[in-house]
């Protein structure tokens, strides 16, 4: 497999529904999942090229041609990019004095620099206390916008966002089985930026430009060494996910056994024109978050969660793992 990382400069605001939140128009996550991802880029692919580029996407997903991984954080300081990883869910395998505020600040931690993974690590084996560096990647923000309907009054209501810091912004990994595939992704990405991703796109949200696109498989510093040493290790002692994902029915149980994870509920709306004639729920499910870590690999599916309507609408549960020792 050919392994890309993608990193993303946002214009201005984003808005990326937290599927597991009743406020999801008045607040803002900090980033969007794989399954937001292939959304995006379906709608794309039926815009440059139709129906058949979105069936040639579904396909390489379905043949496991195609991997995405959920974003994640970027920043630049003194002229370093530093990727970050989600947090992994585990236990330590040793006891050791941590002081409460040291607790706490390590619980509401979400993101781990790559160079910092073994330093977690060693926290984990009670080598060494582990000591967090905690610095926003942007800001929350809520703006007031008007609705209008059937020629009644205007009515106000409030859309939440996030405004990345001009140092920051948002990568993801995806992995292709051939070199053609990379480079259809690439055009992709570059033209789902001028439209945006996520909610609200409409009114200028979550538009970006791809600042770079790093091929793994030629590391050149320490970060995506480790990257691709990690992506590519064999038989690893746990797997990090990296994509908020779904195991398949038959999979389920023995994918659990020995599992670390926390559940992130994925619901939302059907966005195509040509679907049907009014909005429609996709159906709910709760899948593994990004952060899991777990004793073997899954497959995934890619999933129908349309009841009704003019075609299938597929939610993307395809998992991305880094190989780890702890």
């Amino acid at each position: 497999m050919n392994y890309y990382l993608y990193k993303l400069q946002f214009d201005g605001a984003v808005h990326f529904g937290a599927a597991d939140s009743a406020l999801s128009l008045s607040s803002s996550a900090d980033h969007f999942c794989a399954d937001t991802l292939f959304s995006a880029l379906c709608h794309t692919a039926g815009t440059l090229w139709g129906n058949k580029g979105i069936e040639a996407l579904c396909k390489q997903v379905d043949d496991g041609a195609l991997l995405l991984s959920d974003s994640m954080p970027w920043r630049c300081k003194e002229d370093e990019d530093i990727y970050y990883l989600p947090k992994p869910c585990a236990v330590s395998q040793a006891k050791q004095e941590v002081p409460a505020d040291l607790r706490k600040q390590i619980k509401r931690l979400a993101w781990i620099p790559v160079a910092e993974m073994a330093a977690f690590q060693s926290s984990l084996e009670g080598k060494a206390l582990y000591l967090p560096q905690e610095e926003p990647f942007g800001t929350h923000e809520a703006r007031t916008m008007a609705a209008v309907r059937d020629g009644t009054e205007t009515r106000p209501y409030q859309v939440g966002a996030y405004r990345f810091m001009p140092s920051c912004g948002l990568y993801f990994l995806a992995a292709c089985a051939e070199e053609k595939q990379g480079e259809l992704l690439e055009r992709l990405v570059r033209a789902l930026g001028t439209g945006g991703i996520g909610g609200k796109v409409s009114a200028g949200y979550g538009t970006f430009v791809v600042d770079d696109v790093i091929l793994l498989n030629e590391p050149f510093d320490a970060q995506t060494d480790w990257l691709y040493t990690a992506l590519t290790m064999q038989s690893p002692k746990h797997y990090l996910l990296l994509t908020t994902s779904l195991p398949t029915d038959g999979e389920l149980e023995d994918v659990l056994d020995g599992a670390y994870y926390q559940l992130a509920r994925r619901g939302g709306y059907v966005q195509s024109n040509t679907f049907s004639s009014t909005p429609q729920r996709k159906r709910t499910q709760y899948f593994l978050a990004a952060g899991a870590t777990l004793a073997r690999t899954f497959a995934g599916a890619l999933y129908n969660v349309a009841d009704a309507g003019a075609h299938p609408v597929y939610r993307y549960a395809k998992p991305m793992m880094l190989g780890v020792s702890f």
